[in-house]
């Protein structure tokens, strides 16, 4: 039986339309621009058209040049999209292969403005996390894997064939701060320094900021690592932990005795390792839940789920229109864990 593709139509009073709508709303606004714009993706007003086309493909499911097809055929629409002519499905897929990764990356957490200072005054709480990126590959296919950037890797729900992405959020406002692809068959207790290296280069962490993490990032060793970060790492503990084991393994590092002013340094890292202590005693699981629903977000109403994306940099770019729409969704007001499951059921 041959599959029936519905036609796309804008229904006024739908939520996912309203939302649909708020969204393009915000791609046309001064900022958006300005950031296209500094990142380099020009023409602009060319390059929103083709990224309105691709979010509405994302945000229903659908192959882009069945979108296109769809936008070309129905003009209302194109009105809701605001989209004048007809649109050639081939100049689609050069915009998203002309520009680098790294181009949208930049624009994403432009338009997210997760660098703004002001955003994050205080010490924050974080949450760290990872998931997989399932490609739209036969599982039980024989492959030479050696020269491919996609590798088996194991999850909650099995072995899968693909990539993985971390991702950072802020627990208060649940914005996407930061996300990293990276090869499936690396462990994330392997790859966290590496995290941390980039996250305090692009300044995302500052000093007494928490970051709850779950078992996967589990070592004694990683809880050092993070507070030589001057960070709190929140990493919930597996059952054979000992707390008085960590206690004595925690010693200054050699970079508070090379500052000007070492008793205030030893008084800053000792306040980091208290906050520690104190934050191990929390319910740490029940915090960290939120993200396993912001991650749920992104991959089932977002199209995360069995890319067709075979090598990291076009799935840079796929994840970083999912991180968009996802922060977006957040910076509209749709924070309520009930509302986000709602959300991702959809």
């Amino acid at each position: 039986m041959i599959g029936v593709k519905l036609p796309v139509i804008p229904v006024k009073g739908d939520e996912k339309w309203e939302l649909l709508r708020k969204i393009v709303d915000k791609l046309e606004t001064r900022e958006a621009k300005k950031a296209l714009a500094r990142n380099g993706i020009t023409p602009v007003n060319k390059a929103i058209k083709f990224l309105k086309i691709i979010i509405l493909a994302m945000f229903f499911g659908l192959e882009i040049s069945y979108a296109v097809s769809e936008a070309n055929r129905r003009y209302e629409l194109r009105k809701f999209l605001r989209i004048g002519e007809e649109i050639n499905f081939k100049s689609v897929y050069n915009f998203m292969s002309k520009f680098k990764a790294e181009q949208f990356i930049n624009f994403v957490f432009s338009i997210l403005n997760v660098n703004s200072k002001r955003r994050r005054k205080k010490p924050s709480l974080l949450v760290l996390d990872w998931t997989d990126i399932s490609l739209d590959l036969n599982p039980f296919r024989r492959r030479d894997l050696k020269n491919k950037s996609y590798k088996w890797g194991f999850s909650t729900k099995g072995f899968f064939l693909g990539m993985k992405m971390m991702i950072l959020i802020d627990y208060k406002t649940l914005t996407p701060l930061f996300f990293h692809v990276y090869p499936a068959n690396v462990h994330e207790s392997r790859i966290y320094p590496l995290i941390l290296e980039m996250l305090k280069r692009k300044k995302l962490i500052r000093f007494g900021d928490a970051i709850i993490m779950d078992r996967g990032f589990y070592a004694y060793k990683n809880y050092l690592i993070g507070i030589r970060y001057c960070v709190i790492p929140l990493i919930i503990p597996r059952e054979k932990f000992r707390l008085e084991k960590l206690r004595g393994m925690i010693s200054y590092p050699l970079t508070v005795f090379c500052s000007k002013n070492v008793e205030k340094e030893k008084k800053r890292y000792r306040k980091l390792v208290k906050k520690l202590f104190e934050g191990l005693k929390k319910n740490l699981k029940s915090l960290r839940s939120i993200i396993e629903d912001v991650i749920k977000l992104g991959k089932e109403a977002y199209s995360m789920k069995r890319l067709h994306c075979y090598d990291f940099e076009p799935a840079k770019k796929r994840c970083s229109l999912s991180v968009l729409l996802t922060g977006m969704t957040f910076e509209l007001g749709f924070r309520e864990k009930r509302v986000i499951q709602k959300l991702s059921e959809w």
